[in-house]
């Protein structure tokens, strides 16, 4: 899977300029990170756990009751109440070296009409960091779980009565070395991703098969420390995505290949920003051996994920990618995306916290004459209630704008959900 990358637009990079630019401020604070407005500690409200030995364990469960008045993301929209129950469990151990996690968890939508979206995520997995020596350590990780794709999805047919669901195995591993202002990692990854066949309005199903895959990531990223609070790095990126049946239903071929070179800041600026920016190149090779060609795709790549610290009771964070995905339609070779996120968490009281965001998403369908366009927007208000409950109140906007005939909608959805945790 190519990671986050490049996009034209340098605005992180023109902020970060302007930090480097106050070198004397910057350098004078120390470069211990602040917490953000999420992350701080609450001891009056913070889950505690429950001790189990050497480890910890933290069961939650989210409850909510939402109203969505597009449930199939089409136009005219089909209005809808549905009612989500989200229980997870967290293993963590509490060692002085070394880390160990384990985790599971599942979202069961309910819906009161639109029946045929009633469905059930889960996953289960664990990860864990083998420190070898100072500076020196060893982390790997895996994961088993069942999903679905997002209604407004470009897989989806229009006559789909749910959603394209799927099986994801996800293993990796990777080994660190930072003994002092040089370090080097090496990394891996592996997912295999298995679709099952999705079920048409008025009976009938949709063969998903040509779309079971396994996708092959490796990577190694030098890092230089030239600075407190800076770290630069080079990092190069590789993948490999094969697919089960040769031809998919479209007689094309779409098994590929890629890779990815970026370089890139790690920030760490008390009370100003932290974060990593990186501007790149990717390429993205599919067969041109074949009787319909699938159209490469080559450019600039960027990545940015920055939280700012504006004040004490703020902080404001910038996600910023180019991401590219699978597809399944008819001369298309992938979904090339470009998606930038701005959102903000205000502390109006220690347990009364305002949040809101805005992002947008160009996603040109390669190879094909089809652009989409996705903005979407939201604002809530989260109440601490005491250390075992919270709740949260959030609206949130969506809308698909595209060349492509029949594909626009809007959506609008307003949802409570109550949480319980120990």
């Amino acid at each position: 899977m190519i990671r986050p990358g490049a996009w034209i637009s340098l605005s992180p990079l023109v902020a970060v300029g302007f930090l480097l630019s106050s070198g004397k401020t910057a350098f004078a604070q120390d470069t211990q990170a602040a917490y953000s407005v999420m992350d701080r500690p609450r001891p009056e409200y913070d889950a505690k756990g429950i001790p189990l030995g050497g480890f910890r364990l933290y069961p939650s469960l989210d409850i909510s009751a939402a109203y969505d008045d597009n449930v199939r993301r089409l136009e005219p929209g089909e209005p809808d109440w549905y009612f989500l129950e989200a229980p997870t469990a967290r293993l963590v151990s509490q060692w002085g070296r070394h880390f160990l996690e384990f985790y599971t968890g599942a979202d069961n939508y309910d819906y009161a009409k639109a029946t045929g979206l009633n469905l059930t995520d889960w996953d289960v997995g664990g990860d864990g960091r083998l420190d070898v020596i100072q500076g020196a350590s060893i982390s790997s990780g895996g994961s088993y779980g069942e999903y679905h794709e997002p209604l407004y999805s470009p897989n989806t047919e229009g006559n789909q009565a749910s959603p394209n669901r799927y099986h994801k195995s996800m293993a990796e591993v990777s080994a660190n070395y930072l003994p002092d202002r040089i370090g080097v990692s090496l990394g891996g990854q592996f997912q295999r991703f298995s679709y099952e066949n999705a079920p048409l309005i008025g009976g009938g199903t949709i063969d998903n098969g040509d779309r079971n895959e396994d996708e092959y990531e490796g990577y190694v990223r030098g890092t230089y420390k030239f600075s407190p609070g800076y770290d630069g790095f080079l990092n190069l990126d590789y993948d490999s995505r094969n697919f089960d049946q040769y031809f998919d239903r479209s007689g094309i071929h779409r098994d590929s290949n890629g890779y990815q070179v970026t370089v890139g800041l790690n920030l760490l600026l008390s009370h100003l920003v932290t974060g990593e920016v990186s501007v790149g190149y990717l390429e993205q090779h599919f067969d041109q051996n074949q009787p319909i060609p699938l159209q490469n795709i080559a450019g600039l790549d960027f990545s940015a994920k920055l939280d700012w610290y504006a004040t004490d009771l703020m902080t404001v964070h910038l996600n910023a990618g180019r991401y590219i995905s699978d597809v399944v339609l008819d001369g298309a070779s992938a979904s090339d995306d470009k998606l930038v996120k701005l959102s903000a968490d205000y502390e109006v009281l220690r347990n009364v916290i305002a949040q809101a965001y805005f992002s947008y998403d160009l996603s040109n369908l390669r190879g094909i004459a089809r652009t989409d366009n996705y903005p979407s927007a939201g604002a809530g208000v989260r109440y601490l209630m005491n250390e075992y409950l919270s709740t949260n109140l959030m609206y949130n906007f969506s809308d698909r704008t595209s060349n492509f005939p029949g594909a626009n909608y809007t959506d609008d959805t307003i949802s409570l959900t109550v949480t319980g945790h120990v």
